[in-house]
């Protein structure tokens, strides 16, 4: 609503670009955050975060599990009340933060995922962490 009054306001005086950005900026970030996430695509597992996108070899994959987040929104912190999905690829742990959520909902794509690579369920130790501050 703001940044519709300020383009507005902008628009009447002729000048659009001060009033622009703040429609163009939260918009970009909107469009971005569809995108955010893992997919499987052939033998390929994308994760797309809000900044970098990884690709990984499926075969490389050899568990998927549902970690306490640490990441940006808590200054890297340990998080019991968010969980995130972590990758073991090829012996290090790559983590996702960009799939986020309450426990219960990553626990169940941390499954899903798990699934359709074909993992076997004793992948999935929940809730662990290395830095569990």
């Amino acid at each position: 609503m703001l940044s519709a009054a300020s383009l507005g306001g902008i628009c009447d005086q002729g000048q659009l670009w001060p009033g622009g950005l703040f429609v163009a900026i939260p918009m970009m970030l909107v469009l971005r955050g569809l995108t955010v996430g893992v997919v499987v695509v052939g033998d390929k597992v994308i994760s797309r975060g809000w900044f970098r996108t990884r690709t990984i070899t499926r075969a490389d994959i050899s568990s998927v599990r549902a970690v306490n987040y640490s990441g940006l929104w808590n200054r890297s912190s340990s998080s019991r009340l968010f969980l995130m999905l972590e990758l073991n690829v090829a012996g290090s742990e790559v983590e996702i933060p960009a799939v986020v959520g309450r426990p219960l909902k990553v626990q169940r794509l941390a499954s899903q995922l798990r699934d359709a690579l074909g993992l076997a369920a004793s992948s999935a130790r929940v809730g662990e962490h290395r830095n569990p501050g």
